[in-house]
């Protein structure tokens, strides 16, 4: 293979860097975010100059890191580590690690999920079965050797759990038995402490007293195996409170998070009802996340020996429990700041796992490679006048609300989506949600095209002195297709309440096409981007708002004028006396 690729994907990573630090429309906004960027552009060069390669899985762990990193799924390199992978399964149907066995397997199975899970169904299909078939009768899973009856392997264990929960978000069907039994074995083998160990059975024949003993590592990869089995058995049911303490959960700001306009990666789960009960495994997460809240950030030979894996590890749990905090600790601020500290000067890291896992692991932490794959659970909110917090924030049946006396209840309203706006310019109060929702449901899941034309109407709405009548326009403007409809959303950053100009720049992000904004963050509600925190004091909270209100709308002007259509230039008729 030429070094062309790899030259031209470097090339391109560099030019990154710089528009990183420069700041794509304007300085960055914070500092440590530079450094992780620059951080994990660094370790996805290391990756790349390694081609992938290193056997035995070691180049598709490192392609997954890159792959979920935000990487290019069409590099040449990553099209050569799919045909390997692809050599490993005779006739699409019977697949044969190299030498992993399990791990192999499991990270393939993620590979290829991550870059085409449609175009290889069948082989992913045939991974599924090795995987299904190699999972011992007590329910878990360890080398292609039993070495004792009861012998089962907590981090390979977790590693199955992963690919087979790939393949689930893939619609690749995986018995709920698999799935259970793996929940009791992990549940009979948890300490009494809570925490989890190598491998939990007796070994006559070869015998590691550090293999018994409890970690931080292992605790993190049976609870991150717990709670991906949790999602599978029981969807997305509500853990117990005490797992997630109330000052550990996700802070939205003003008003309750909005979930993100985009589908759930996770298109079913079971299809046989199981038989155990979601208490079952909350009363075995509740003493595992207590141990590792009680331990986290303890400096301790096991952490110094695999910090990698177990950072990638934690970001797992934190992603599926959707907390800022493990224990008293924020979780991303604290590995972040260790990584930068321990990354080499080439970009990579080094545990105990070798170079290229370990930075293969430590880039899934920075990027936060599991946050981009659980679909936050929609939240419901309710603002003044018991109306719902705006089209992100809808249930999980669109339309299907009603505001009564205070109470959410159950409301249909359909129709074309003229009628609909109609309707809304002309409804009372009570009404709004309900008409929303509607608007919402007919452009999300059946004619969206119908926005076209529509966009007079909105405007008109978009100036509404209802403030979910002015979010709704805002939502539908972003998805208009009209691109001059771009300089109402502009100004909509400056609406006097939140959810609106938070609304104002998402619409911004999605009509223009462009994911990232404009250098600031996208979504003023969040904290995490905003650089605050729970004792952020109200006036700093309502000063950097205002600053990023200022900010973004000079910003996007900016863009706008930069790339808004030949017909709104006042510069035409200059450009035709410069030309005669």
């Amino acid at each position: 293979m030429s070094q062309k690729p790899v030259s031209t994907s470097l090339g391109h990573l560099s030019v990154a860097c710089v528009i990183l630090v420069s700041g794509l429309c304007g300085p960055v906004l914070s500092a440590e975010k530079v450094k992780i960027d620059a951080a994990i552009l660094k370790a996805q060069q290391y990756l790349l100059l390694s081609r992938f390669g290193g056997g035995s899985g070691g180049g598709a762990i490192a392609a997954l890191a890159y792959l979920k990193s935000g990487g290019d799924k069409h590099l040449p390199e990553i099209d050569q580590l799919a045909t390997e992978i692809l050599r490993k399964i005779e006739s699409n149907t019977n697949y044969r690690p190299t030498s992993n066995h399990n791990y192999e397997a499991s990270v393939d199975l993620m590979v290829l999920e991550a870059i085409d899970a449609e175009a290889y169904r069948l082989q992913m299909e045939a991974i599924v079965s090795y995987l299904i078939q190699s999972q011992r009768p007590n329910g878990a899973w360890f080398y292609d050797r039993q070495i004792e009856p009861d012998c089962g392997d907590t981090s390979i264990s977790q590693y199955a759990l992963m690919g087979l929960w790939a393949a689930a978000r893939a619609g690749i069907d995986v018995p709920t038995e698999v799935w259970e039994k793996a929940a009791r074995w992990h549940i009979d083998k948890q300490k009494d402490e809570g925490g989890f160990v190598y491998h939990p059975f007796d070994r006559k024949l070869y015998n590691n007293p550090e293999h018994h003993k409890t970690t931080d590592t292992m605790t993190a990869a049976g609870t991150s195996s717990l709670l991906i089995i949790r999602r599978m058995l029981f969807d997305e049911a509500e853990l117990a409170p005490d797992i997630r303490p109330a000052d550990a959960k996700r802070r939205f700001g003003v008003l309750e998070r909005f979930t993100d306009e985009k589908p759930s990666v996770q298109k079913k789960t079971v299809k046989t009802p199981p038989s155990m009960k979601p208490a079952v495994i909350d009363k075995a997460l509740k003493e595992s996340t207590r141990w590792i809240g009680a331990h986290f950030g303890e400096k301790n030979h096991n952490h110094e020996q695999w910090f990698a894996y177990h950072l990638y590890t934690l970001e797992r749990v934190a992603a599926l429990l959707d907390v800022v905090k493990l224990g008293s600790h924020d979780w991303y601020d604290e590995g972040a700041d260790e990584l930068l500290l321990r990354q080499a000067q080439d970009g990579s890291w080094m545990d105990h796992g070798g170079q290229q896992a370990a930075t293969a692991m430590a880039l899934m932490f920075l990027s936060k490679a599991t946050t981009t794959i659980v679909a936050p659970k929609k939240r419901i909110a309710l603002v003044g006048g018991g109306l719902q917090a705006g089209g992100r924030g809808l249930p999980d049946q669109l339309g299907a609300v009603e505001v009564k006396d205070g109470s959410v209840g159950a409301r249909k309203i359909s129709g074309p989506v003229d009628n609909l706006l109609i309707e809304l310019e002309r409804s009372s109060d009570a009404k709004v949600a309900d008409i929303q929702a509607a608007v919402v449901e007919a452009v999300q899941l059946d004619h969206p095209e119908e926005l076209i034309g529509k966009s007079d109407r909105l405007r008109k709405l978009a100036t509404d002195p209802r403030v979910e009548v002015r979010r709704t326009a805002l939502w539908a403007l972003g998805r208009s297709a009209d691109f001059s409809a771009a300089k109402l959303l502009i100004e909509g950053l400056m609406d006097p309440d939140p959810s609106v100009f938070r609304e104002a720049s998402l619409a911004l992000c999605n009509l223009t096409r462009r994911p990232d904004g404009c250098g600031l963050p996208i979504d003023p509600l969040d904290d995490a981007q905003m650089g605050l925190t729970d004792e952020t004091p109200t006036d700093e909270r309502k000063a950097t708002l205002n600053r990023w209100k200022t900010d973004s709308k000079k910003r996007w002007y900016d863009w706008y004028m930069k790339n808004r259509p030949y017909d709104e230039r006042d510069d035409r008729t200059s450009l035709k006396q410069s030309t005669k």
